[in-house]
């Protein structure tokens, strides 16, 4: 029994070891190939193509041929050059002819033709064998270049391998850190602007200048990248987030170019899921209620919160700012009451409320909208008296017609809820007679009592006034109307008068002020005639006669010179001869007197006297008080005539001076 399990044991590992192997595979088989009798050994037939699915090696052979006299072989990976051939890549351009092959038919039976195989870089000429290069040979990655040559005469074909040797072949540039496809995984909520991943290339031609590129698949989201190509940084671009629930998977290819030849390398970018904030279905909710007391409200905005992150779980609460105090929102519901009371009447509070509420999720994260509060008016004041009752009174003159008074309440509503009307009833029918209650609260005379009631009656009106609310709101007062007798009794009315105040008077106080601009004026003119009296003289300034017409007016003597005409003065006979050189300071051809003098000794400053304080000039009159000469006195001079006087002793003074 245990040696059958163990056959069986032994069995199955043998079926599941064959069934996990597979076996190398041909392609391109069964074929056939027509050959020439007159072919040489090593002759290529056929290229087997096999592969094997696990990567297994593998070796051909060949099991049988039929007839058995065929004289055949395999080889695996053999190469037999028929011909070598070499160029310098770095100066040989496309379509330079590298080879030219040459074949001849045995059976003459018709024209050649030529293939080459692979045909990605080069080509042959099907008639002429010519082998041509597709692009630059500085292009190709690897030396040599081995290619198959197939020669046909339309019936035998006929194989052989060309190897193309390349010296001075391009370096192929290459990225270093991506030699094989690299993935890197990036959180959800990575900042914008953080690096991702920094590339480095290599290019062993020395001075090779290389260019960068880079491509996003999906290519709609190649602007949430951006690549340098000076520092080679791929960075998340300025202002793009990643968003896990959209798309969580890039491949970004980079390329490096050196203009002979490039390569491609692939950065796969995995997105990690990351806690995302909760999100209003509306940046607006709006809500109204009427005004009330705290608690009351319940407005419902009827929020509807989502999270990426699928939570289902929040709180809520309201950003504290603008009122958000007076008002209160359950946690859990989103509903909101009035944590005051609330009153709108006469402005107390804003009736248009605008708050913020935030959402909360289970990982802290937040969200924010807002909600708009309309708050109505409630009819919640009925209209109120002042006081429960008063008393009016009318006497025998009062006219019909006239208001007794008035006792219109107030309402702490506001808008159509403050406005009222008013009504009056009395358990007296009689008064109804006589009074009247408007609907302006006013108490009105309807008629006169004189003569049917008796002074001293006294009737009691009840007043009721309702407002103009849904619902209606009432109040009640009671007026009590006497009627009395006036007398005739003169009152005499004795009036004191308010004691006279000259500040409270404004045309007094202007004509005060225009005295005190006089006076100061006055005052003014008044200190100038007493300067120039100090320093000039009683009438005269210090230009004589200066003053001539108020000097005249007043009969002064010091200017009446000048009212006389002017007359020329002629040499005068003296008693006493006088010498010729007495008047040799004259000169007739000068009106100055300093000018005039020809004495040089007349001319030079005289020395100060130790005893004067005052600076005198060239002119020296013996009638100044400070002259050097001899001092005139009144007794030195005589009346010529009336009006001038001459002096008899010293010397001559100057004309002007006369």
């Amino acid at each position: 029994m245990l040696f059958s399990i163990l056959q069986s044991i032994l069995f199955l590992s043998f079926f599941w070891k064959e069934s996990l192997c597979a076996a190398p595979l041909f392609s391109g088989l069964p074929t056939e190939r027509s050959v020439g009798e007159l072919e040489t050994d090593s002759r290529i037939i056929y290229q087997i193509t096999a592969t094997d699915p696990d990567g297994d090696a593998f070796a051909c052979s060949i099991d049988s041929i039929t007839p058995a006299w065929g004289d055949f072989d395999v080889t695996y990976n053999t190469l037999i050059s028929i011909s070598t051939t070499s160029f310098d890549a770095s100066i040989t351009g496309a379509g330079t002819t590298l080879y030219t092959v040459s074949a001849t038919s045995a059976s003459n039976s018709g024209l050649l033709s030529y293939t080459i195989s692979p045909m990605t870089d080069f080509s042959i000429d099907a008639s002429s064998g010519k082998v041509t290069n597709n692009d630059h040979l500085n292009r190709q990655i690897a030396s040599p270049a081995d290619l198959w040559v197939t020669v046909s005469d339309g019936t035998i074909i006929a194989e052989e391998h060309l190897r193309i040797n390349m010296h001075n072949v391009n370096n192929v540039p290459y990225w270093t850190n991506l030699l094989t496809p690299q993935t890197i995984t990036i959180a959800e909520d990575t900042a914008s602007g953080t690096l991702l991943y920094s590339l480095t290339s290599q290019d062993n031609d020395v001075g090779a200048a290389l260019s960068y590129s880079m491509n996003v698949i999906p290519v709609t989201d190649t602007t949430k990248f951006s690549f340098s190509t000076n520092t080679l940084e791929l960075r998340l671009a300025s202002g793009q987030s990643f968003d896990y629930e959209t798309r969580n998977f890039y491949n970004i290819t980079f390329t490096v170019d050196d203009t002979m030849a490039s390569t491609t390398s692939i950065l796969y970018v995995n997105i990690q899921n990351a806690h995302e904030a909760c999100y209003f279905d509306q940046s607006l909710y709006h809500v109204t209620a009427p005004e009330g007391a705290s608690g009351t409200g319940s407005m419902n905005p009827n929020f509807v919160v989502s999270d990426y992150d699928g939570t289902s779980t929040y709180s809520y609460s309201f950003l504290s700012f603008n009122n958000s105090n007076r008002f209160a929102i359950d946690a859990s519901t989103g509903i909101i009451n009035y944590a005051v009371h609330y009153d709108i009447d006469n402005s107390a509070m804003p009736y248009l409320v605008y708050l913020t509420v935030i959402c909360t999720d289970t990982t802290s994260k937040t969200g924010t909208s807002q909600v708009e509060i309309t708050v109505t008016d409630v009819n919640d004041n009925a209209p109120s008296f002042s006081t429960a009752s008063s008393l009016l009174t009318v006497n025998q003159y009062t006219s019909p017609g006239t208001t007794i008074g008035s006792a219109a309440p107030t309402d702490a509503d506001s808008g159509v809820n403050a406005e009222f009307t008013c009504s009056g009833t009395s358990a007296v029918s009689a008064a109804l007679t006589y009074y009247q209650i408007g609907s302006d609260c006013g108490v009105y005379l309807l008629s006169s009592p004189d003569g049917t009631l008796a002074y001293g009656t006294m009737y009691t009106m009840t007043i009721t006034a309702v407002d103009k609310g849904s619902p209606a709101l009432t109040s009640t007062s009671t007026v009590d109307i006497l009627y009395k007798e006036l007398t005739t009794t003169t009152v005499t009315t004795t009036t004191t008068a308010n004691p006279y105040n000259f500040w409270d008077d404004d045309g007094a106080v202007a004509a005060f002020s225009m005295a005190i601009i006089l006076a100061s004026l006055l005052a003014v003119v008044f200190l100038y005639f007493c300067i120039r009296c100090c320093y000039t003289g009683l009438c005269c300034g210090p230009d004589p006669c200066d003053f001539c017409n108020w000097c005249n007016s007043r009969n002064c003597n010091c200017c009446q010179h000048r009212n006389r005409p002017t007359r020329t003065i002629t040499p005068q006979e003296y008693r006493n001869p006088r010498r010729a050189d007495e008047f040799d300071y004259y000169d007739k051809n000068f009106d100055s007197d300093y000018e005039s003098l020809k004495n040089e000794e007349l001319r030079r400053p005289r020395q100060l006297n130790s005893s004067s304080s005052r600076v005198h000039g060239l002119r020296d009159y013996p009638d100044f008080p400070n002259s050097q000469s001899a001092q005139l006195t009144p007794s030195n001079g005589k009346m010529v005539e009336p009006g001038r006087v001459v002096f008899t002793r010293g010397r001559p003074l100057p004309i002007g001076y006369y």
